[in-house]
């Protein structure tokens, strides 16, 4: 009998201890606060970065207030970015962006009034791309999908 106790003593005090261990990786690891990120290359420019922070805003209130690209894009002087972000029910979010002279870095904002991130995709005009459609505002983190990145000097 007093085996069974040390054992049943000793076993949940290691599933208590797994248990701790376990939600403390978990937490780290999902940590809302860190930068979603990727690296891309284009025919222009290697190891692009792309980044897109998470604001705090509590529980379920996170959101995507933008998303930067950096990288040396210097050979993409005069070409056109276009940035995709996949949301849910197959809606997609679009921003533009000529690239000009020795550029590191770009800003693409989710802002209803001043950003750069539309709900309709560009079209091409003469071969260069034109926004359409309404601005959005910040995504919600878990709305937040797959993020695509074109550069292209000529657009049809």
């Amino acid at each position: 009998m007093r085996k069974r106790l040390i054992f049943a003593v000793v076993t949940l005090a290691l599933v208590f201890v797994i248990s701790v261990v376990g939600a403390s990786v978990l937490n780290l690891a999902g940590s809302d606060s860190a930068p979603g990120e990727g690296k891309t290359d284009a025919a222009c420019a290697s190891n692009l970065v792309i980044t897109h922070p998470v604001s705090n805003g509590g529980h379920d209130n996170n959101r995507i207030l933008h998303v930067t690209v950096t990288g040396d894009m210097t050979e993409c002087e005069g070409q056109a970015m276009r940035v995709e972000v996949d949301l849910p029910n197959a809606e997609h979010a679009f921003a533009v962006e000529k690239i000009g002279a020795d550029v590191r870095s770009i800003e693409f904002l989710f802002n209803e009034t001043t950003g750069d991130f539309t709900d309709t995709a560009p079209i091409a005009v003469d071969g260069e791309l034109v926004a359409q459609g309404d601005l959005l505002g910040p995504i919600k983190a878990k709305d937040f999908g797959l993020v695509s990145l074109l550069i292209a000097s000529s657009w049809e």
